[in-house]
């Protein structure tokens, strides 16, 4: 079986990325034949057998989404399946099925709420996402993967896609690289932590993402649990600017580090070195770094909304409060920090249910009996 898997850019640190990565590992090692199609590829990602799908306007707004669509369709007349990735792609997967009759699935990640962004550019780009890919679905695609129970209900529900032709296949976690195991030690001292009770936060600093939350939260903790410190870890164009404004403002300069970008090799050691991780994001299609961090035996504390359930068990692997809800996240995050019974519990639950629930070799098993299927449909429409 030869496939191509397709997404317009591969982004360093998108959890995408992550995704298709970890997913062409495992199918290869299956002996499925996977190439990777894509119009441009920002920084250093150790991805096999990309090819380009460049054209002459790809530099034009618009334009070059339609024009990469056409592209790498055509591109993909040699495979078997064309697996696309998010929008605009999954419109070269349309191409391929409609002008070459190529089974085409799609994996739907989701797409942030326009109302959780401050950007107007960002609000305008969600619109025309989800506009373009309720339009796509319905211009050929034989099955979809929805990598959440509710990213299935939102297919069904919001896109009136038919509930028979989506299988939810979960996101894995590569549990031996993340692990309980692993020593957190050279990052409090990096940092200048030493003892300190630690709460961490990684992830991209988009306002959906929610440190501001955490940060606002940090009065009341600091409080209760005084020698608390707290890492920000990931970047944001113009979000760490603010968020360091809003520490400012409350006094917390010597209470917070913000590291910006980590490299990936540095992740693992993140998680190892906190005593919580906090996660105050507003939206998830699945939300990889609460499930890594369990990976690692750490308790979360999380808003208890959109796909955040299905990974972080509430009470058992961490606990979930209402969205926005500063005072209740801070009184999680105390009730962890002093206790450490309880974090060891849940870290070692969060563990388990990550080695249960969230295994690479089963998403890539998964994954190639959906193949199967829109193959099989191929097959019928001829």
């Amino acid at each position: 079986m030869k496939v191509a898997i397709v997404r317009t850019t591969l982004h360093r640190g998108s959890g995408q990325v992550v995704h298709i990565r970890e997913l062409v590992q495992k199918l290869l090692k299956m002996g499925v034949e996977v190439s990777i199609l894509c119009r441009e590829v920002e920084g250093e990602i150790d991805l096999p057998n990309v090819q380009l799908a460049r054209f002459f306007f790809d530099r034009l707004f618009f334009v070059r989404h339609f024009g990469f669509a056409f592209k790498a369709g055509l591109m993909a007349q040699d495979f078997d399946v064309i697996h696309t990735q998010y929008h605009p792609a999954i419109f070269a997967g349309n191409v391929s099925h409609c002008l070459k009759s190529k089974a085409h699935v799609f994996t739907f990640h989701g797409f942030t709420p326009a109302g959780v962004w401050r950007n107007p550019r960002q609000t305008i780009k969600m619109v025309d996402h989800k506009a373009g890919t309720a339009i796509a679905l319905r211009l050929g695609v034989d099955q979809v993967i929805a990598v959440s129970d509710f990213l299935k209900r939102e297919l069904v529900q919001f896109y009136r896609f038919d509930s028979e032709k989506v299988t939810v296949i979960y996101n894995g976690i590569d549990t031996q690289r993340f692990n309980p195991g692993i020593d957190g030690l050279r990052i409090r001292e990096k940092y200048g932590v030493g003892s300190s009770p630690l709460v961490l936060f990684l992830g991209r600093l988009a306002p959906y993402k929610g440190p501001q939350f955490l940060i606002m939260a940090a009065p009341q903790i600091l409080k209760e649990v005084s020698d608390t410190k707290f890492v920000i870890a990931g970047s944001g164009r113009y979000e760490i600017p603010q968020l360091k404004t809003l520490v400012k403002k409350l006094g917390l300069e010597k209470e917070f580090i913000f590291t910006g970008y980590v490299a990936d090799w540095e992740i693992p050691y993140l998680y190892a070195s906190c005593d919580v991780f906090c996660y105050p994001s507003l939206w998830e299609g699945f939300g990889l770094t609460p499930a890594e961090a369990q990976a690692c035996g750490k308790p979360v504390v999380a808003f208890n909304i959109s796909a955040v359930p299905e990974v972080v068990k509430n009470r058992e692997t961490g606990i979930l409060v209402p969205p926005k809800d500063c005072a209740e996240l801070a009184s999680a995050i105390i009730q962890l920090l002093s206790d450490k019974k309880e974090r060891e519990r849940m870290g070692h639950k969060g563990r388990q249910r990550v080695l249960r629930l969230f295994s690479w070799d089963n998403a890539a098993a998964e994954t190639v009996k959906v193949y199967q299927k829109a193959l099989e449909l191929r097959r019928i429409r001829r």
